[in-house]
């Protein structure tokens, strides 16, 4: 594509993990940006447990392009630790008791294939072992990012405003600064703002905990919820969804957690964020149809520390290098 001089290279509306991402994207490129966000209390990302996952899904499904998307992420955020000083990710493997012997042999079943052999290990009767699964720091993610680009001067706490956003021949003005390019990363805040009319966004709510409990476990355990161990006798766990926009309290939460680890808990926080998805539960990335220069990063659902890297790499190539963006994941798919 073609480059323009003296303007800010990007626009990053939203810094969820979409929009963090394509920053440090965009700052190891070597390239100028501003971030704006309005901070929602409702930001699926600061409700985010921040597991990523090979195997998920109530089917247990290998998660898809799994190479690439784990190949990416840790090569991301390992990136982003050693600029940061910080430890963000952290590799942990997944406990999933069975439930009963027909779970039993579905897993016997499964593990007849390479693609979960390459991922799991059966450890005896009582449930499944997954490896090259872990977590991300994602509180500490955003909010350490938030601060150095600030320090930079290039991130700004404000609401969006798109009757703001003029278009002009090859660029965009905003605010009295100029930009090339516009890089849409607002989640479900998408559905009110609506720029990208001809997509179609589903609000999933779901709510997460943090817990201390005497339970000492060095794994996270999967069964309906995940509890995640993040120091000793601390606990981040979530989260239930809903198809709907309303907060649904941690009650339901806090009750699964004492039927599974039968234990006494005490509720240290509660969190809630409403995820975007689409219809068919890929992330949607691409150019607007209609205004040049225009991106999105959108619907990453439940998977955002695992899809996010991938996605803005994908799509700061697609800028850069004209190089072609997935057509599982393209806003394209929504055009034919």
């Amino acid at each position: 594509m073609k480059k323009l001089d003296n303007k800010i290279d990007y626009l990053i509306v939203g810094q969820g993990i979409s929009g963090t991402c394509f920053a440090w994207k965009s700052y190891i490129g070597k390239q100028t940006f501003k971030i704006i966000d309005k901070e929602n209390s409702f930001s699926a990302s600061k409700a985010s447990v921040g597991i990523y996952n090979p195997i998920t899904g109530r089917k247990f499904n290998v998660t898809w392009n799994v190479d690439k998307l784990f190949n990416e992420l840790k090569y991301f955020y390992t990136q982003v630790e050693k600029i940061l000083d910080e430890k963000l990710l952290f590799e942990k493997n997944i406990f999933r008791p069975f439930k009963d012997n027909s779970t039993i042999n579905d897993w016997n079943i499964r593990l007849a294939s390479k693609k979960y052999q390459k991922f799991c290990e059966k450890i005896n009767d009582d449930g499944i072992l997954t490896n090259t699964s872990g977590y991300l720091d994602v509180k500490k993610f955003l909010l350490s990012s938030k601060k150095y680009f600030d320090k930079l001067g290039r991130y700004k706490r404000e609401n969006f405003d798109k009757n703001k956003l003029k278009i002009k021949e090859n660029y965009f003005s905003y605010k009295n600064e100029e930009f090339k390019y516009v890089i849409m990363c607002t989640g479900i805040s998408e559905k009110k703002i609506n720029l990208f009319g001809g997509i179609k966004l589903n609000g999933v709510s779901g709510n997460s905990i943090i817990i201390q409990s005497k339970m000492e476990n060095k794994n996270i355990i999967n069964k309906g919820i995940n509890i995640l161990p993040i120091k000793k006798y601390v606990y981040h766990i979530g989260s239930t969804y809903y198809h709907n926009v309303i907060d649904e309290g941690p009650d339901e939460l806090v009750n699964k957690t004492k039927n599974l680890i039968k234990d006494d808990i005490s509720l240290i926080d509660s969190r809630f964020g409403i995820r975007s998805t689409s219809k068919d539960r890929r992330p949607i990335v691409g150019e607007h149809n209609k205004i040049k220069n225009l991106f999105i990063i959108n619907a990453m659902g439940s998977k955002g520390v695992s899809q996010a890297p991938y996605c803005s790499e994908k799509l700061f190539n697609y800028i850069n290098e004209d190089k072609n963006i997935d057509k599982e994941i393209n806003i394209d798919r929504y055009r034919s």
